[in-house]
């Protein structure tokens, strides 16, 4: 498992979700809107680990990074964005 600090784990998953013309900048400033919300939420969260002031996102490899923008795009164009976030963790 990779533990990545949460702010380059924001980074990587909006550069590969800037990449797709659906999305672009402005969408992957949409996506970390919701992943802040997300994070900040009482959703239960099995792959953020805390340490003092230091957050973390666990992932298995960086493909799961490649996972989340297919699936955020996905939800867009199916109009299920809420869904998204309800099931992200």
């Amino acid at each position: 498992m990779i533990k990545m600090n949460i702010e380059d784990f924001i980074y990587e998953v909006k550069e590969e979700l800037i990449c797709y013309d659906e999305i672009g900048k402005e969408g992957a400033d949409i996506w970390e809107q919701g992943f802040r919300k997300w994070l900040n939420s009482s959703a239960k969260k099995p792959n953020v680990y805390v340490s003092g002031n230091n957050a973390k996102f666990g992932i298995e490899d960086e493909s799961e990074i490649f996972d989340i923008a297919d699936e955020y795009l996905e939800a867009l164009e199916k109009g299920k964005t809420e869904e998204y976030w309800k099931k992200f963790k």
